[in-house]
């Protein structure tokens, strides 16, 4: 596209006759609509080009849903991986109930994901925290503590490696599943992330 103005070649106004003068006057309305229509055209292109972005986006949200969902019923899928079956009170307590009672856990796995559906284990967790927690939710064992924590450690990289744990670092940011570098400080159930959020 020619950028140059229609005057630039045009000798220097110094050295114009009056009638020269007056013809590039006469000039100047015609170049200002010369001006103006390209500058209609590039907001007709600009404004195609804005709706069928915006139309590109929405579409790639709505594939966005159609994951998160896919996610979560796979997600499902892995219950009986480690042992874990879903019990009634368990989907109350994903709905934001706490139930009243939860079945003894078969292993740590299990254990470990049940700390996650009463809603005061509702935030990211460290293995410290996650060793008493899953106490509290009636998970027996006579392990030392440094064990247990072992042990802990070694079912969460489990049920990270099946996409059911996420990692965390310790400033609070979300560890990519593909990132083996990355050094976990806390750990949170899958289906504790907000609605929305799709764990990478």
């Amino acid at each position: 596209m020619d950028s140059n103005l229609p005057f630039e070649n045009s000798k220097p106004i110094a050295e114009m006759t009056i009638t020269e003068i007056v013809g590039a006057l006469e000039n100047v309305t015609r170049w200002i609509e010369n001006e103006r229509v390209r500058e209609r055209e590039a907001r007709k292109v600009y404004d195609a080009v804005a709706s069928e972005v915006e139309s590109r986006v929405s579409t790639i949200r709505a594939y966005a849903e159609r994951l998160l969902k896919a996610n979560r019923e796979k997600m499902a899928a892995f219950d009986g991986l480690l042992g874990t079956k879903q019990q009634p009170s368990q989907v109350g307590s994903r709905q934001g109930r706490t139930p009243a009672y939860l079945a003894e856990p078969k292993n740590l796995g299990e254990a470990i994901l049940s700390v996650w559906q009463q809603d005061r284990f509702a935030e990211p967790l460290t293995t410290d925290e996650l060793a008493d927690a899953v106490k509290s939710i009636g998970y027996e064992t006579s392990a030392a503590p440094a064990s247990l924590k072992s042990s802990i450690n070694q079912a969460l990289a489990k049920l990270c490696k099946v996409g059911r744990v996420i990692r965390y670092r310790a400033d609070g940011s979300m560890i990519d599943s593909k990132d083996k570098s990355s050094r976990a400080r806390k750990y949170l159930a899958a289906t504790r992330l907000p609605e929305g959020v799709i764990a990478e």
